[in-house]
């Protein structure tokens, strides 16, 4: 059932292949995690279901796992510019605002803010780079910087 490697240290080529080998590899270290892969190797396969649904990685209602790691990492980013700025939700929120009206969108799409900009700034430059945007509104901004994990 499981062809094993043309050459040993070379990775197969067909990804079904990859992923059994991968689970086969963690067997020994992680045995639960092995068994999650295989097992949804398995429902792939034999079942048609897409990978995706398989390891858990499509969401249900719009939400997706990655979505919630990207909402975490840009709420760790506003705390962390909220505690530049003194713990001053209000602050954090007029600072925002003056970042979507007077940063030309040029420089709002750089991977990397500018170095020359203030920490604050920075951090909130990083926080809309995950794609999600950022709160609109002060009573937004506050349930947001309560939901970090």
């Amino acid at each position: 059932m499981n062809k094993p490697c043309a050459k040993p240290g070379v990775l197969p080529d067909n990804p079904i292949r990859r992923m059994r080998l991968a689970a086969r590899l963690l067997r020994g270290q992680h045995r639960e995690l092995a068994q999650w892969l295989e097992s949804a190797v398995q429902q792939h396969v034999y079942q048609g279901t897409d990978m995706d649904h398989t390891l858990g990685f499509a969401g249900t209602l719009g939400r997706s796992p990655r979505f919630d790691v990207l909402r975490a990492r840009r709420n760790r980013l506003l705390t962390r510019a909220l505690v530049v700025l003194h713990n001053d939700v209000q602050a954090l929120h007029r600072e925002l605002r003056r970042y979507e009206e007077r940063v030309p969108a040029a420089l709002r799409e750089r991977a990397e803010p500018d170095p020359s900009w203030p920490l604050a700034r920075q951090l909130i430059h990083r926080a809309y780079q995950q794609g999600l945007g950022v709160p609109g509104t002060l009573f937004g901004l506050r349930k947001a910087l309560r939901h970090i994990r």
